[in-house]
């Protein structure tokens, strides 16, 4: 049994992570009942206030549960159906169609080589609490194993599917795609009724990008539960690695990514959109190491927060000493709507280099008064007006996308969010 007392807040989640046999689970247990709780004094969560998740206790995520599934992508996706984090077969499309790709439940091959190789090695359990939570008892998660030199046929949709409120929802993924592999997928989290915003779901994801391989990763939340996500991502020479992150729903939603580039032309770009209003709060913090010479990063946030609603963004570059010919961009930009809407953005560079190219900047602003003007004076009603600029203000982030069919459906989706701002 634990040993933590009832007046330790994490005494409402212990009872759920102990006895459980994944790889280096007691280890992680004995980091949850070390480590505390963050909060306002804790620097990397001072606008983030954690400490209400555990104000009430959980139940184990139900598999069994009844859904409707939602319709199809509008263009062809494999797609794996998770429900309240396991992995339900039943639901999914056939994951064995493509020969030299291994789409499958995680716990099915955690004595496998390549598994065993490499799973727990780049998210450590003992400095962040939620990742040692996670590791202690992992409710199921994703395996994509990519053999050398293939290229995965069809985006992998997965789909994320939360039914009820009260539920400790760990997924745990591991992404192995090797050398001169490619492989796309679109992550979807979804919620079936509004009580799930007193659901829980701390997701865990190790991605391996080997020399010259690419993956690409589109996540979309719109999950009215509590959201807590960590990205782990190594990249070796010439990989490229880029993840898109849009969050529309979601009563506290954290996104933790840190990309390790650790080898000579390493790419990773990062690229993020999130609107928010009643009283949603979005905190997304990256971290990327440039480890050695010759590399490069791209990343541009944008955000626009209405009635409410928070935003917080932390980005941070660190370039180690030797990490010569460095290429660096970040960016994050804001709109507030309204005099409640709040947004908390810290962009960081870290450099020990000395022969680099990095730049780094944030704004916040409202949005633009003449070209707001410009349209009213010709017809434009102002509802419509303001939904047109705001669509406009993530353009550039939407461009990004290379996957024209999923930026279309994507761009859809940001339009009817907007006409609720």
């Amino acid at each position: 049994m634990s040993t933590a007392t009832m007046t330790d807040p994490k005494a409402t989640v212990l009872p759920l992570l102990e006895g459980s046999t994944w790889p280096g689970a007691a280890e992680a247990l004995a980091h949850v009942n070390a480590l505390p709780v963050p909060s306002i004094k804790t620097e990397a969560w001072k606008y983030t206030r954690v400490g209400k998740l555990f104000n009430h206790p959980y139940a184990t995520a139900k598999g069994d549960a009844h859904v409707t599934l939602p319709a199809r992508l509008p263009f062809e996706v494999t797609r794996v159906v998770f429900v309240n984090g396991h992995l339900r077969a039943d639901l999914s499309d056939d994951l064995k169609a493509q020969p030299h790709v291994v789409i499958d439940s995680l716990q099915h091959h955690l004595s496998h080589g390549p598994v065993r190789n490499h799973y727990g090695f780049i998210t450590p359990v003992n400095e962040r609490l939620f990742s040692a939570m996670n590791a202690s008892a992992p409710t199921d998660g994703l395996l994509l194993l990519v053999f050398k030199n293939t290229t995965v046929e069809k985006p992998i949709h997965v789909l994320r599917i939360t039914t009820d409120g009260g539920q400790l929802i760990q997924p745990r993924d591991l992404f192995l795609i090797q050398e001169g592999a490619k492989a796309e997928v679109i992550e979807e989290h979804v919620s079936t009724s509004l009580d799930v915003t007193t659901s829980l779901v701390n997701s865990v994801r190790e991605s391996y990008v080997a020399e010259g391989a690419e993956l690409l990763v589109h996540k979309l939340q719109r999950d009215a539960a509590a959201h807590i996500a960590q990205e782990s991502v190594q990249v070796d020479a010439k990989g490229h690695y880029s993840i898109s992150t849009t969050t529309l729903e979601g009563s506290l939603v954290r996104n933790d990514i840190n990309v390790s580039l650790s080898g000579p032309e390493a790419h990773a770009e990062l690229n993020g959109v999130y609107l928010l209003n009643g009283t949603t709060h979005c905190d997304n913090h990256t971290y990327i190491g440039h480890d050695v010479p010759d590399c490069t990063s791209d990343e541009l946030y944008k955000g626009i927060i209405a009635e409410k609603g928070t935003g917080v963004f932390n980005g941070k570059v660190y370039v180690k000493q030797d990490a010569q010919r460095t290429r660096a961009y970040q960016s994050n930009a804001n709109i507030l709507q309204g005099d409640d809407a709040r947004i908390f953005t810290k962009p960081e560079l870290e450099i020990y280099a000395d022969d680099v190219k990095c730049s780094h900047g944030c704004t916040i602003g409202r949005l633009d008064e003449k070209g707001l003007f410009y349209l009213r004076s010709r017809g434009v009603s102002e509802p419509e007006a303001r939904r047109m600029l705001s669509h406009a203000f993530m353009t550039d982030v939407l461009e990004r996308i290379s996957n024209e069919d999923w930026r279309k459906h994507l761009a859809a989706l940001i339009d009817a969010k907007l006409e609720a701002l």
